[in-house]
């Protein structure tokens, strides 16, 4: 059966004016998985309009990681 909720999301946004809400929307998104695994959210940012949130194993619950991977 799969997970009622999403662990990775992929956001990829306009301008600087879009990004903050985008990325707010889908960590909203993603806290009930991480919640519900005991894990953490990192936001990783490819490019100055790519991202990737994810609830992610090496970050502690309750907590949310940035990282730059260009």
């Amino acid at each position: 059966m799969p997970h009622p909720y999403p662990q990775v999301l992929d956001v990829q946004v306009k301008d600087a004016n879009t990004k903050d809400t985008a990325i707010s929307t889908a960590v909203q998104e993603l806290i009930p998985e991480a919640i519900r695994s005991r894990r953490g959210i990192s936001v990783t940012r490819y490019s100055i309009t790519e991202f990737q949130i994810a609830v992610d194993l090496s970050v502690p619950c309750g907590e949310i990681h940035e990282r730059v991977r260009f």
